[in-house]
């Protein structure tokens, strides 16, 4: 019997985000809430990521009723390796893809606060739809339920993310493959020099040509890497290494 997966979205996103995975994965229950705080569950506090990760362990034993493979992006990556350091009894495997676990940097922080800045402007959400490829019909919908979550909510999560750290990789247990996107930003490569650190028997590498949000830049391709880490706990062989630091 095929195990259940949970699909946990990005920070600007919501559950939505993984229209192009849900029929690729109809052989399994597949689960793709919308975090605590955002769209759905807008009125919900977010608190912080120990609080969040509880409510999604209770989420699983009602959805579920089984460990389920945990597979994260970004802000969802996050949440995905906090789940399993704290609940290892819920997590059967963990995919992680743009996953922060260093301290942001400066440059990184300062486009922050231009987002949070123009957070509530139509015109910024109106690019993203674009970006996303969204359709009229489609980018209109999205549009209107923006922000999909409060900048007070958001500022919370970015002050715990900040940092670095807010996850002990060290005590996660499950099987791990971690990925970033070939072309994102450096920052995203030296993450998973660290996960490779703390996890050495850990799956780590690069998604070819792609950038942070792949799973709907190319659907297709994160489905036939997903399907591999999923079914058979290997790397597909499109996956690229991950090159060395420079120094």
């Amino acid at each position: 019997m095929t195990r259940p997966v949970l699909f946990l979205h990005g920070g600007t996103v919501g559950g939505w985000s993984w229209a192009g995975q849900l029929p690729a994965f109809d052989d399994r229950v597949a689960l793709a809430p919308d975090l605590p705080g955002y769209l759905s569950r807008r009125d919900e506090p977010w608190g912080d990521f120990g609080a969040v990760a509880a409510r999604l362990a209770a989420f699983i034993d009602a959805e579920a009723g089984a460990p389920v493979d945990v597979v994260g992006l970004s802000l969802g990556g996050i949440v995905a390796l906090h789940l399993a350091a704290h609940h290892p009894q819920h997590v059967a495997s963990v995919f992680v893809t743009g996953a922060s676990v260093l301290p942001y940097r400066p440059s990184m922080r300062l486009m922050n606060r231009v987002a949070l800045a123009l957070w509530n402007r139509r015109f910024d959400w109106a690019g993203m739809a674009r970006q996303f490829g969204m359709e009229s019909a489609e980018a209109e919908r999205f549009v209107a339920s923006c922000p999909p979550i409060s900048r007070a909510k958001l500022t919370e999560q970015l002050r715990e993310v900040y940092p670095g750290g807010v996850t002990r990789l060290e005590d996660i247990a499950a099987p791990l493959m971690a990925i970033a996107g070939e072309r994102e930003m450096r920052y995203f490569h030296d993450s998973l020099e660290v996960i490779r650190t703390a996890r050495p028997d850990a799956t780590i590498g690069l998604a070819p040509g792609m950038h942070h949000a792949w799973n709907a830049e190319d659907p297709a391709l994160f489905n036939r890497i997903l399907r591999s880490w999923l079914d058979e706990r290997t790397a597909h062989p499109e996956l690229l290494p991950l090159r060395p630091t420079r120094s």
